[in-house]
C-alpha cells in the first residue's frame, strides 16, 4: 500500500528539486559570464573533478534562495496553500490521459496535413500568378 506524503514533505522535495535545477542553470550562466572577463576567468577552472567555483556559486546561491523562501512565512504559507489545492484536483485516470493524448496527436497530424496542403496550394497559385508560362 502506498503511503501519502504530507504537504510539508512534498514542498521540501519541490524546493530541493527546484534549487538543484536553478543551481545547475546558474552554474552555466556564471561560466558563460565569468569566462568572458580576464579577472574572473579563474572562477571557471576546475576545483575538484568537474566542480568549479561557478558550480559552488550557482548551487550555493540557489540553495540559499530556497532556504530563504522556505523560512519566509509568506512564501511558506503560499506553498502549503498551493499543495492543499492540488490535493483537491481530480486527476484523470491512465486510460483517460492516454485517450486525450491520442486525440491531441491525431488532431495535430490532421492539422499538419491540412496546413501543408494549403501551403502547397498557395505556392502553386502564387507561382502561376508570377509566371503564367509554367
Amino acid at each position: 500500500m502506498m503511503t501519502q506524503l504530507s504537504n510539508n514533505r512534498i514542498a521540501v522535495i519541490g524546493y530541493v528539486v527546484l534549487a538543484v535545477a536553478a543551481g545547475l542553470f546558474l552554474e552555466h550562466v556564471f561560466l558563460a559570464v565569468f569566462g568572458n572577463f580576464g579577472p574572473t576567468q579563474p572562477l571557471t577552472r576546475p576545483l575538484w573533478g568537474d566542480w568549479t567555483w561557478c558550480s559552488v556559486l550557482g548551487l550555493g546561491l540557489a540553495g540559499a534562495t530556497a532556504i530563504f523562501l522556505w523560512v519566509n512565512p509568506k512564501t511558506h504559507q503560499t506553498s502549503m496553500e498551493i499543495l492543499a489545492e492540488l490535493r483537491k484536483v481530480s486527476w484523470p485516470s491512465l486510460a483517460e490521459a492516454r485517450a486525450a493524448t491520442v486525440a491531441v496527436v491525431v488532431a495535430s497530424l490532421i492539422s499538419a496535413v491540412l496546413l501543408g496542403l494549403f501551403d502547397l496550394l498557395w505556392q502553386t497559385v502564387t507561382n502561376w500568378i508570377e509566371n503564367p508560362n509554367l
